[in-house]
């Protein structure tokens, strides 16, 4: 397998208490029954630049954003992580939350990890089909300011 190249079963994800990330791990909590885990990418805004003269139009590169991670759970009334959630979802605007992705090793020396800041958007059922689970969506956001991605090794 090519390096970097390994499942994301296995990824855990933590929700820390209100304020600036946890000094101790026993202030991490650990949010269960991940169904589906977003993407933390940075994307950029495409300003397009036009030209009659040359009937030319190209991209510069402009405002760099970080997209809300959107995070699918499989309902679990139990799980103290998406208990936190919820009342992280409840919390006053601006109540920042630190927040760590922490990736399966795959048989890395170190783990990835992605830790940040942000606010919880919404906690709620999603409903499907006959044959669907059920399952809790929310939405994390970025600070782009507090971000830090460590690629594992």
């Amino acid at each position: 397998m090519a390096a970097g190249v390994g499942p994301v079963s296995g990824t855990k994800v933590y929700i820390g208490p209100a304020g600036s990330p946890p000094t101790s791990p026993d202030q991490w909590i650990e949010i269960g029954d991940i169904s589906n885990l977003g993407d933390i990418a940075q994307q950029f805004d495409q300003i397009a630049v036009e030209s009659l003269g040359s009937g030319d139009t190209y991209q510069l590169k402009g405002q760099r954003k970080f997209p809300n991670i959107d995070i699918v759970m499989n309902r679990n009334d139990s799980d103290v992580g998406q208990i936190a959630l919820k009342a992280a979802s409840a919390a006053t605007r601006g109540t920042l939350y630190p927040f760590k992705i922490l990736e399966a090793d795959g048989g890395a020396t170190s783990p990835g990890t992605a830790i940040w800041q942000g606010e919880v958007f919404g906690f709620g059922p999603s409903y499907g089909g006959v044959s669907a689970l059920r399952t809790v969506k929310t939405s994390l956001s970025i600070r782009p300011a507090t971000i830090t991605i460590t690629l594992g090794t």
